[in-house]
Formats: structure tokens, C-alpha cells, sequence
């Protein structure tokens, strides 16, 4: 009974979180079977993609460098694949915001395997920490890429375009990077920092969600949106 209460609470946050997102896309909401399936392409990758990062990290001495190469970049790109190959032409991602809800679900998809088995080979200490820390920290780096990567799908001409995508991949990965940096860190004060951090991030985020809204083909714009 304790092993099932603690896969529930594992899994909890990705779906809550996963939640949330998705009914952000209220205007024109995608697909519960396409977002499934990002979620459950994420929830693959996981596996390799963890002992792919543990084998770079023995490449690696400095635990700063590791945070950035062998981890936030690793994992960033593998979510960044996977939403661009299996989201990006679909018929259903018709609007800007669709970006965001399939990059987060191929992110917390990939989140909620990676917390199971923290939870089952750490316990129950791990599993409040991650609920409030890293599994959001996942959607909202997976925020950022959706953004862009939705942008870069309806940009006009090519040179935007392949700004939009760089972007996509550059900031959940500077993002990703920082915050492990500041787990590993030595000094107590660094490791505080990722509070204030957290909070930073779901401003940005949210603030990414409201003008991916507004700039839906779906909604009667009261106004235009920042192009960045």
C-alpha cells in the first residue's frame, strides 16, 4: 500500500501540473490523445536519456559544467526532438500557445518517470522537494521552448525563423543549467537562491502563456503582442 501511495504521489505533480497548461490552451484546446502521446514519448526518453547524461558526467570533473553539459543540455535537447519531431507538423498546432502545451507535456512526461524512480530509490524525502522544485521547474523550462518553438512555426520569413528556434533550445537549457548549478552548489546561500529563481521563472513563464493567448488566431486581439 505505501509502494502504491508513493508512485500516486510521484506522478501527481506532473499530472496536475500537466493539467494546468493544457487548459491554458483555452480557445482552441489540443487533442487529449496528441498531448497523451507527447507525454508518453517524454516518459520513454527518460530512461536513456538519464544513463546517457550519467555516462557524459564521468567526462566531466567540474559539478558546474556538469550541471549545464551533461545535464540541462542533454535533456533539453532530447524534449526539444521530440516536440519538433512529433508536434511541430500536425495539424492541430494551429496557434502559437499549442507549442507550449506539447513541449510541456513531452517535459513533464519525462519529469514523471524521472520522479518515480527518484521517489523509489530516494523514499518519501525527495518526493515534497520535487513536487514543489524540480517537476515544476521541468514544465516551466518546457514553457520557454514551446514559446519559441511556436513562434519559429508561424514566423514570416526564414531568418526569424531560425532565431525563434535557437531560442527554443538556448533558454530551457540556460534555465535548466542554472538551477542545477545552484543545487550542486557548496554554499548555502546559492542553493537559497532557487526560490527567488523558481518565482522568476513562473513570472516569465506565465507571462510567456499570456502573450501566446493573445496572439491566437482564436481570440479577438484587444491589442497587439510583443513579437519576443
Amino acid at each position: 500500500m505505501e509502494f502504491l501511495l508513493l508512485i500516486g504521489c510521484a506522478v501527481a505533480p506532473g499530472i496536475a501540473l500537466m493539467s494546468f497548461f493544457y487548459l491554458r490552451d483555452s480557445c482552441d484546446s489540443e487533442p487529449l490523445s496528441l498531448v497523451g502521446l507527447l507525454f508518453f514519448l517524454g516518459m520513454l526518453s527518460t530512461i536513456p536519456v538519464m544513463y546517457f547524461s550519467d555516462w557524459v558526467s564521468q567526462s566531466i570533473e567540474s559539478p558546474y559544467a556538469r550541471a549545464f553539459f551533461s545535464v540541462a543540455l542533454i535533456e533539453e535537447f532530447a524534449k526539444y526532438i521530440l516536440t519538433v519531431i512529433f508536434a511541430l507538423r500536425l495539424r492541430e498546432f494551429d496557434e502559437e500557445i499549442d507549442g507550449i502545451v506539447y513541449a510541456v507535456a513531452a517535459s513533464l512526461g519525462f519529469a514523471t518517470l524521472e520522479n518515480i524512480i527518484k521517489a523509489l530509490v530516494l523514499g518519501w524525502e525527495t518526493v515534497a522537494i520535487r513536487a514543489f522544485f524540480t517537476v515544476p521547474g521541468h514544465a516551466l523550462f518546457a514553457v520557454t521552448m514551446g514559446y519559441y518553438l511556436g513562434k519559429a512555426k508561424f514566423a514570416t520569413n526564414k531568418q526569424k525563423r531560425t532565431l525563434f528556434f535557437s531560442f527554443a533550445l538556448f533558454y530551457p537549457w540556460l534555465f535548466h543549467g542554472t538551477y542545477d548549478a545552484l543545487l550542486v552548489s557548496d554554499h548555502l546561500y546559492l542553493i537559497m537562491l532557487i526560490i527567488p529563481f523558481m518565482i522568476f521563472l513562473w513570472i516569465y513563464g506565465l507571462r510567456k502563456i499570456r502573450h501566446a493567448q493573445q496572439r491566437s488566431p482564436f481570440e479577438q486581439l484587444g491589442g497587439s503582442a510583443p513579437d519576443v
